[in-house]
């Protein structure tokens, strides 16, 4: 997607709109715009060896100059250049301005602009014929027979990806096995009345590592098992928070372990304010694991959008 402050800095820098980005050359680098969740990217094409990779690395990542322009992340690979910039109120003038200083940088490290092909690696001549293609999101120029290749192997990978086993039952129990670990964890710090939306981080990602442990693939149906099996994990330790709370309760009574979900049920039954409690317990402990395992399910949604090339002619 392009908001409007992209659109209108594209406008003036005489870049194109199509397909959910703005691309064009700036300071001799084809470049890609796009805005997502709380925070703007700009993917630079460029070849970047190791050497060059090292030094980029260096140099963007170098804390005082992220902080300067409010820079979150970035990614270099071989044949891009990423940086995403937290979305906030003022973030257009400091993305303005730092694009004003990143194509020297990028120079300045080695790192190859406009003129070469990402998919072959050669140069492109003037006289030869070349198309810009978006591949996974980010604008290249590239050779014209290279463009057909890169659209074939799309194809090609997108075919695999849909005729893969997903093997979604084992990823389920893994899953939820791994929710439930991370349960046992809540239920601690729920017991003695703590909530922590750290845990909800935990409980998210035990639920992802399981999922992937037991074999689960890649696909649109991981990101909700994750999130549903999120709500599990924190939901039963509740539940274990509750019923361990119970248990000490009848110590050196009548009752039994064997009782604990009959006396839990009577107390939520004939006390309304432990029934109000609870639910607004639960709701708490919902809200807190949700927004902590926010990071972990946004990762994983982005897996399923990653796993396979995505390869759009623009011109």
């Amino acid at each position: 997607m392009v908001g409007p402050g992209l659109k209108k800095y594209a406008e003036e820098k005489g870049l194109r709109v199509s397909n959910g980005v703005a691309y064009g050359v700036v300071g001799g680098y084809m470049v890609t715009l796009v805005d997502g969740p709380d925070i703007k990217k700009v993917a630079f094409s460029c070849a970047v060896t190791d050497d060059v990779a090292g030094r980029l690395k260096f140099t963007l990542d170098e804390k005082s100059f992220k902080k300067q322009y409010r820079i979150t992340k970035v990614e270099v690979l071989r044949e891009s250049v990423t940086i995403i910039f937290g979305d906030t109120i003022g973030t257009m003038k400091k993305l303005s301005a730092c694009m004003e200083v990143l194509p020297q940088k990028l120079k300045e490290c080695g790192a190859i602009g406009d003129g070469f092909c990402t998919a072959c690696g050669n140069n492109i001549e003037i006289t030869e014929a070349h198309n810009i293609v978006l591949i996974n999101g980010i604008a290249h120029r590239i050779h014209a027979n290279c463009a057909g290749g890169v659209g074939q192997r799309a194809e090609i990978e997108n075919d695999i990806y849909k005729n893969e086993e997903k093997n979604l039952g084992k990823g389920i129990l893994g899953a939820l096995l791994g929710a439930a670990a991370g349960g046992v964890v809540w239920e601690i710090a729920y017991y003695f009345g703590w909530f922590f939306a750290l845990i909800g981080v935990l409980i998210a990602f035990l639920a992802k590592k399981g999922y992937e442990l037991l074999g689960g693939k890649v696909c649109k149906a991981k990101t909700v098992i994750v999130l549903l099996s999120t709500v599990f994990g924190a939901v039963f330790g509740q539940l274990l928070g509750d019923f361990v709370a119970i248990a000490v309760g009848i110590i050196g009574t009548e009752y039994t372990i064997i009782d604990i979900p009959m006396l839990y049920f009577y107390i939520l039954s004939s006390e309304p304010d432990a029934l109000s409690s609870t639910i607004t317990n639960l709701g708490m402990g919902l809200l807190f694991a949700l927004l902590g395992g926010y990071g972990i399910l946004r990762k994983t949604h982005s897996e399923d959008k990653n796993a396979t090339l995505k390869s759009i002619v623009l011109e």
